[in-house]
């Protein structure tokens, strides 16, 4: 007999019923499904509510039908209810408020996976009045038996904290949340120190994390190995912002972070190069054996998918400019490859030009020759960044002072020289890298005569100058060339950017300006005061106004020519050392400190990217029955919204079917009342409210 019970539970459990077509829309068909007397069914429903809920349907006029559903010992069905409930308690924190009496008494279920549900639904709530429900909950997860219980309860800590910071004093949760750090399961610890920082960061005077943090370091690489990877990182980057107390201290820590370079996690990697790198300076001699070891870590991020390699290669940036020497033997591996994305392509040159030890001159020629072949590529953007690699190498290569290094600038301009004749489409960058390179040899004269005779002679051949460049460095750095480099024909190269004057860059405008007022013996006077002219009535850049009259002052005054010579001989271009970008020794110093964040990839400390808002809204101040009021006018709403898609002729019949439902919600949470979790218990088996028995006797 009690077989055949088994067997026709298990029939009407597994039965499912196809949602019959209708025209009053999916929403009504779910509905249907919510409230079908077969358990398969409803749980079919909910799992079609989460999917369209996933992909940003508002379906919380469903939300009496789903909580219908709660009261189940299906686990799946649960959770799925509860991701549904965890889904609006930030959106429309009102209607959850209508069910937290279930969630204090799933917080005392047998099952921990139950009460770890509860507990993290409840702190998701932005409605103060949930702290009069959450306090006993809370307490007696927070001392659970089961780690995965007080994992998730310590983390709650840090969500109620946002709600409630004077409750949460006064409560004492943040003493339990610290004595969590001593907790025996790896995974607490993680949690709570996780939880510690994010209240740091929401009241940086509430607790003193960095002092516990130093308490407990020893404790914190107990439990390294045997956290998870996410865990792992928490703890890791505590270490890389723990000041030691002694080199002792940091070489124990050194000692222990190692072994997690060869993680198969990346960002794992990367923290604990931070943290290895934050405590180098402490370390009284730093072996060979561990750069090595850093080294590899970072070789080995080449390995990864792309979007990964991005990040490293711009961690990898940072981590240059402070240990240039770190990756010297690793050129080989940053070449670009033939399907390395654009922006991947871009980093690597980066790091290829700042990796290239200056005196080797075997491995300088080898990336020579290789970045030749990057400028034959059909990309644009690539092939431009190629060339100006180019010249960052010579300048580079030549700063070494050797006659092979001297030959090899030589060598670079001869192709310079070939790219503005063959490719007329990047004669911008090729501009502006002759300059960069004719502004280093401004005093050594290292490039031949016959190189500067070839250049002047192309050059000075280009037709319709004002459509030849495109950017405003590279027609900056023609006008600085033919004023510097050539005295035939000035006015008449000129002319054409005089005539476009007003739409030219400022940088443009202040290179004419200057090479007119230079060069005011080889144009003529109505040319030269035809530019000051310009450059003191239609030009809005203060610098430039103020440089045309200080000039114009100056030729009108007796013996005029001698004092703008003076002037230029005296303010003579600086010559050039590199063009790479370097940080600032503070800048530098920050970015180093936030190794495998957001600042490391957009190269800007934390202070100077703007801050996700702490300001959440909580509905604060309202009792219970102002909070049924919004939640019956929030489902309202949204049920009025279905009707106007609903061909039927039933709106009425089912805007009052509605009210009822709501209604046998609120007798359900006002049958339960304030009630303890074993009156709760109880309530479930026994209750006498007839709505109540209904729900259970379908569950």
């Amino acid at each position: 007999m009690g077989v055949d019970k088994k067997i026709k539970k298990f029939l009407r459990d597994a039965i499912r019923v196809a949602p019959k077509i209708s025209d009053k829309g999916e929403v009504f068909e779910l509905r249907n499904g919510l409230v079908s007397p077969y358990p398969q069914t409803r749980k079919d429903a909910i799992r079609k509510i989460i999917q369209q809920m996933t992909s940003g349907k508002d379906v919380s006029s469903l939300f009496p039908d789903v909580l219908k559903n709660i009261a189940t010992q299906d686990i799946e069905q649960k959770k799925l209810v509860y991701l549904y409930v965890a889904n609006y308690a930030e959106t429309h924190p009102e209607l959850c408020i209508l069910v937290v009496n279930t969630f204090v008494s799933d917080a005392a279920d047998p099952n921990p996976l139950i009460r770890s549900m509860a507990i993290r639904t409840m702190s998701m709530i932005r409605v103060d009045k949930i702290m009069e429900y959450i306090e006993t909950p809370l307490r007696k997860t927070l001392a659970d038996d089961n780690p995965y219980v007080r994992r998730t309860a310590v983390l709650c800590v840090a969500k109620l904290f946002q709600l409630n910071p004077e409750l949460c004093h006064e409560l004492g949760v943040l003493n339990d949340l610290q004595s969590a750090l001593s907790d025996e399961n790896p995974m607490v610890v993680a949690n709570a120190l996780a939880a510690l920082h994010e209240i740091n960061e929401l009241d940086p005077g509430c607790i003193d994390v960095k002092k516990l943090v130093s308490e407990n370091v020893r404790r914190f690489l107990n439990v390294l190995n045997e956290c998870t990877e996410w865990a792992r990182i928490t703890i890791l980057e505590s270490l890389s912002e723990h000041k030691s107390v002694d080199p002792m201290e940091s070489r124990e820590i050194v000692d222990r972070v190692v072994p997690h370079l060869q993680h198969v996690n990346p960002s794992v990697v990367l923290i604990s190069v931070k943290c290895i790198l934050m405590h180098l300076s402490n370390l009284n001699t730093v072996p060979e054996s561990l750069y090595n070891k850093l080294s590899t870590a970072l070789v080995s991020l080449m390995s990864t998918p792309v979007e990964i390699q991005y990040v490293a290669l711009r961690n990898i940036r940072i981590i240059l400019d402070a240990f240039p020497d770190l990756l010297k033997k690793e050129l080989r591996i940053f070449y670009v490859k033939f399907n390395d994305p654009l922006y991947v392509k871009i980093e690597k040159l980066d790091i290829l030009i700042r990796l290239l030890p200056a005196d080797n001159m075997k491995q300088c020629q080898m990336l020579f020759n290789e970045l030749k072949e990057y400028a034959k590529d059909f990309d644009h953007e690539f092939v431009t960044k190629a060339i100006q690699s180019i010249s960052q190498l010579a300048i580079k290569v030549s700063n070494g002072g050797e006659d092979t290094h001297d030959k090899f600038l030589n060598t670079v301009m001869e192709e310079f020289i070939s790219i503005i004749q063959d490719r007329e489409e990047f004669r911008d960058i090729s501009m502006i890298c002759i300059g960069d390179l004719l502004r280093y040899d401004s005093d050594s004269n290292l490039i031949d005569n016959a190189s500067r005779a070839q250049l002047v002679a192309i050059i000075s051949s280009w037709q319709d100058i004002e459509t030849v460049f495109t950017s405003d460095l590279g027609s900056c750095n023609y006008i600085w060339f033919i004023t510097n480099y050539t005295s035939e024909s000035l006015e008449t190269k000129l002319q054409p950017l005089v005539e476009i004057f007003e739409d030219l860059g400022t940088l443009t405008q202040m290179a004419l300006l200057m090479g007119a007022v230079k060069c005011h013996n080889s144009v003529s006077g109505s040319f030269l005061e035809n530019i000051l002219q310009l450059c003191t009535t239609d030009v809005h850049d203060l610098d430039i106004r103020d440089m045309a009259m200080m000039y114009w002052r100056c030729l009108s005054i007796e013996n005029g020519d001698q004092v703008i010579n003076q002037l230029f001989d005296r303010h003579e271009i600086p010559k050039l050392h590199s063009t790479l970008d370097h940080f600032s020794p503070e800048m530098l110093k920050s970015l180093l400190q936030e190794l495998s964040t957001l600042s490391s990839v957009y190269f800007k400390p934390i202070s100077q990217l703007q801050h996700r808002s702490n300001d959440v809204h909580i509905i604060k101040n309202k009792n219970l029955d102002e909070l049924k009021g919004m939640a019956t006018n929030e489902i309202l709403k949204n049920q009025n919204d279905d009707v106007l898609l609903d061909m039927g002729n039933d709106s009425g019949t089912r805007s009052t079917g509605v009210l009822d439902e709501l209604n046998d919600l609120f007798d359900i949470t006002g049958d339960m009342g304030k009630v303890n979790i074993s009156q709760n218990k109880n309530n479930n088996n026994n209750t006498s409210s007839s709505h109540a028995t209904d729900l259970l006797d379908l569950m």
